[in-house]
């Protein structure tokens, strides 16, 4: 890629598949949060604390560039989302909800930046879960597919403190007209999950979290009957016959082909 492309250029090219087939240019405009990553090679290859740099730098807050440059020293070579965690932990203190450098992050072309609001939304402690929810909700709905899931896994460890409660504030998500908002209310809730803790309860019992699957077993979405159907495998992996039951009953009750094929990828590791 010639280094005289324009930003609308790079906007347009194909991601690489290999990092180290990301062209130079690529790379800066990733770090500089001119553009946002297009799959997860880039985002893997972004470099985190050069972009968090460059979007504080001007805030002038010494506190934050102490906690950012000890977490690079601590923490410079851990994985992508581990890092990003850390340095959200790191913005944290110095940001409130809805203050100038929130709304950077929340607003930035960069996703990895966004995704940073996202988790610095989860890092709060005295904040509700229900709040955290509408906070949330911009990034669960982004155009960018990583945004969106780091905006469940920003509230994991919510889900997992209080199952019930969670699962409660959720059920109107299922009713939305956004069919990422839909599909949100189902993966934050999976009983395994990929990338983050499991939730003891609902691997426990998985029975809680049928209010919301319930309201999804015939969705139009793709996107949401496949949460959907990776939801019940997960509960499928300790209570296989709870599984072959609530998918028999969709069957019976919901003849149609979207309940067929949450039904099919459900079952697809049980006898």
């Amino acid at each position: 890629m010639a280094s005289n492309l324009n930003l609308e250029e790079i906007k347009a090219r194909r991601p690489a598949r290999r990092g180290s087939d990301i062209p130079d240019i690529v790379r800066t405009a990733l770090a500089e949060g001119r553009i946002e990553s297009k799959n997860l090679v880039e985002w893997l290859n972004v470099d985190r604390f050069r972009l968090i740099n460059k979007i504080v730098g001007s805030f002038q807050m010494p506190d934050l560039d102490a906690r950012i440059a000890e977490a690079k020293a601590l923490h410079g070579g851990l994985a992508a989302l581990k890092l990003s965690t850390i340095l959200a932990a790191a913005l944290s203190p110095s940001i409130k909800l809805g203050d100038g450098l929130f709304q950077r992050l929340a607003s930035h072309t960069s996703d990895v930046a966004r995704e940073w609001a996202a988790l610095v939304i989860g890092s709060k402690q005295d904040i509700s879960f229900p709040k955290k929810l509408a906070w949330i909700k911009p990034f669960a709905d982004d155009s960018n597919a990583g945004v969106r899931e780091i905006a469940w896994i920003a509230l994991r460890a919510d889900v997992i403190r209080d199952p019930i409660q969670a699962i409660k504030s959720l059920v109107p998500w299922t009713g939305s007209r956004s069919h990422t908002l839909r599909r949100y209310a189902s993966e934050i809730t999976r009983p395994r999950g990929v990338w983050a803790p499991h939730i003891p309860l609902l691997k426990a019992d998985p029975t809680p979290g049928l209010i919301l699957l319930e309201s999804l077993r015939a969705d139009e979405s793709k996107y949401v009957r496949n949460s959907v159907a990776n939801w019940l495998n997960d509960a499928g992996k300790t209570h296989p016959e709870w599984v072959k039951n609530i998918t028999q009953q969709w069957t019976e009750q919901s003849p149609v082909k979207e309940t067929t094929t949450i039904v099919k990828r459900a079952l697809r590791n049980l006898d």
